[in-house]
């Protein structure tokens, strides 16, 4: 069967309105459909919807549609993306720069702009970009400190997406590893993630594989845990990775579709050292047909 991350991925591609043209009057949010829509070959297409967002934290959305004086709330696992009323030309400029790959200029923007005090949730994005901006550019200890400062309030998923996270096997490099090292004991669940996810290719990689595997069973942080869980599959040697494709492949699907993008890259690498060349190139095509805000993993 299709992945559903590729069946919503088509349908969107086709009916989503492109965030570039959202009107300034109010703000677009993009959910994905619940697995139950999304049964079977034709699932409903994901849903726009436009008004007023009042509350968005790992609880939930609330939001205020437009022509609806009463509030709507949507699990926050259905939350792809979030296209605000007003960007200011401070948070335009930054995350302009993070994509044009100029990432010590965007690690200062980025952190200039929170300055202006968007709304919380908008605050966490832009911080946890800027910790990909200081990962990026070779600045791992300012990073993982941004990370441990974001994990003390709740994360949503789609904040938590964007976490600099190591999905495939680029050499890490000695200044990472290091500061990696001192903090595979932090405090903070999402640091030892990080951390973690950097040493799976050194040295320290049964070490980084055991605090994976404890993220794994933590209830408290169900989307770390799933996190975790993927990351552990960059672990499988090339003969068990035929035999849990399947495996993996149903994991991945039942991943909130926000989530998606750091383990579909992990599969596509693990798929294609397997030679499971139709497989990778399917999960590839899932990439590329992804709409809404690019995850900083994707090349373009």
């Amino acid at each position: 069967m299709m992945p559903f991350f590729l069946r919503a991925s088509l349908l969107l591609s086709l009916f989503a309105t492109s965030p570039l043209s959202t009107s300034n009057a109010a703000d677009r949010v993009w959910l994905s459909p619940s697995h139950s829509e999304a049964s079977g070959w034709y699932p409903k297409a994901i849903q726009t919807i436009v008004g007023e967002v009042t509350r968005f934290d790992k609880e939930g959305l609330t939001i205020r549609q437009i022509g609806d004086e009463k509030e709507s709330s949507f699990a926050a696992d259905r939350v792809i993306w979030i296209a605000p009323n007003e960007v200011s030309e401070k948070q335009s400029i930054a995350i302009g720069l993070f994509e044009e790959k100029k990432f010590d200029e965007a690690l200062r923007a980025l952190l200039e702009s929170l300055s202006e005090r968007p709304p919380i949730w908008r605050q966490q994005w832009l911080s946890m970009l800027a910790a990909q901006a200081a990962w990026r550019n070779g600045q791992t200890a300012i990073a993982l400190e941004l990370v441990s400062q974001l994990d003390r309030r709740s994360l949503p998923p789609l904040v938590v997406a964007f976490l600099p996270l190591a999905w495939n096997s680029s050499r890490v490099e000695p200044s990472a590893v290091a500061d990696a090292e001192k903090r595979l004991n932090d405090p903070s669940p999402a640091v030892r993630l990080v951390a973690a996810s950097w040493l799976l290719t050194t040295q320290k990689r049964s070490e980084a594989n055991a605090i994976l595997k404890t993220l794994t069973a933590d209830s408290e942080r169900p989307d770390l845990a799933k996190l975790a869980e993927a990351l552990r599959w960059r672990t499988a040697a090339p003969p068990e990775i035929e035999k849990l494709a399947d495996q993996w492949q149903e994991k991945l699907d039942e991943m909130p579709m926000v989530l998606q993008v750091g383990p579909t890259i992990t599969l596509i690498e693990k798929f294609e050292t397997a030679g499971l060349d139709r497989e990778a190139k399917r999960l590839r095509a899932s990439l590329e047909l992804t709409p809404i805000h690019v995850h900083p993993e994707i090349a373009r």
